[in-house]
């Protein structure tokens, strides 16, 4: 079972800031900085709470279950309006839980892809 492994985290923009201000220091010198890739930052729960939202969870399963061959399908299979479809896809491709790629077969449609069974989460605040 492959599983996907984020941490989300409650931080003010000054605390980003610093944090990425000491990522950077450390990458210049040849560190490694092995959160910064698998790490979402938000400024408080209720944000967090926005992003894990029940609709963009049932986005991820069936796009995991089903295997959609375009946007359009896939807002027909969640039953909902396609331009928030694509505002969730964008998001969730932003921060690395979904992949988009062009089909191979239609340079008009896209190929959504979940390669993971699993989300695992640690949340710090």
């Amino acid at each position: 079972m492959k599983i996907k492994r984020i941490t989300l985290k409650v931080k003010t923009l000054d605390d980003m800031a610093a944090d990425f201000k000491r990522a950077w220091k450390e990458a210049g010198k040849g560190k490694s900085v092995r959160e910064a890739a698998e790490t979402i930052c938000f400024d408080s729960v209720e944000d967090m709470q926005k992003f894990l939202s029940p609709e963009r969870i049932r986005l991820l399963r069936m796009v995991h279950e089903r295997t959609p061959k375009s946007i359009y399908e896939l807002a027909k299979m969640l039953d909902r309006d396609r331009k928030n479809v694509i505002e969730d896809v964008k998001m969730l491709e932003a921060v690395g839980l979904i992949e988009r790629k062009a089909a191979k077969s239609d340079k008009e449609k896209v190929e959504l892809i979940v390669d993971y069974d699993r989300i695992q989460m640690d949340i710090a605040v």
